[in-house]
């Protein structure tokens, strides 16, 4: 697991990467309302990395033995959150962490409050960057699992939530500050937002009582044998 000091997420490049997503997390946390913030992150390394959630409550989790450490402890695929908890759902290539983190999107989809953003970094398997992290991985720290941005974007979709289009993020390579134009699909990682549907009451008429009312017999009009 990528969890030690050590890894891969404590390089400068990779720990610059890590930094300039959480930078976009201000922007989106301003527009939730009052509320609870979960973050979810690859490793322990990761919380020292400043992160700024507006007026939000944070509660932050990172990636140890099979499951989640931080401020609760739990297995992978069973948060120990009410439903509906958060307004905003922060991961930052936690998912890439996992073994198997197939129940993942359902969870996070249970425990997203109605209205609220779920925003997903991940690597671009696409990108140079992933052969820079698999180099430095040879020396036995453990690579990033990378999965499609394309792939997590069915599994939300699958648990009930409206995702929008991947954007890509970061640099192409490592050494290079910024990645645009033509080689923007080769940059560093892909982003993720997504939401869930805000349940409306819709107001029910009353049904009107029809009342039955006896015509009175000097109204009644007469039949044709007694007319006749």
């Amino acid at each position: 697991m990528i969890i030690s000091p050590d890894s891969l997420f404590a390089f400068p490049q990779t720990t610059a990467l890590l930094q300039a997503e959480l930078a976009c997390v201000p922007e989106v946390a301003r527009q939730r309302p009052a509320g609870a913030a979960l973050v979810l992150q690859a490793g322990a390394a990761q919380r020292d990395l400043a992160l700024d959630l507006a007026h939000l409550r944070g509660v932050r989790l990172h990636v140890a033995q099979h499951g989640w450490r931080g401020d609760v402890s739990c297995d992978a695929d069973a948060l120990p959150f009410d439903g509906d908890a958060f307004q905003l759902v922060v991961v930052q290539h936690a998912g890439e962490a996992l073994p198997a983190a197939h129940g993942l999107p359902a969870e996070l989809a249970r425990v997203l409050a109605p209205g609220g953003t779920l925003l997903w970094f991940g690597f671009n398997r696409w990108s140079p960057w992933l052969a820079w992290l698999h180099w430095q991985a040879r020396t036995g720290l453990a690579a990033p699992n990378a999965s499609s941005s394309e792939r997590v974007r069915r599994q939300l979709l699958q648990a009930g939530l409206e995702v929008g289009a991947a954007a890509t993020f970061g640099s192409c390579w490592p050494s290079r500050a910024v990645g645009d134009g033509a080689l923007a699909p080769l940059r560093a990682a892909w982003r993720l937002l997504a939401s869930k549907q805000q349940l409306v009451l819709t107001p029910v008429r009353p049904r009107r009582r029809r009342m039955q009312v006896a015509a009175r017999p000097s109204l009644a009009l007469p039949s044709r044998r007694s007319s006749a």
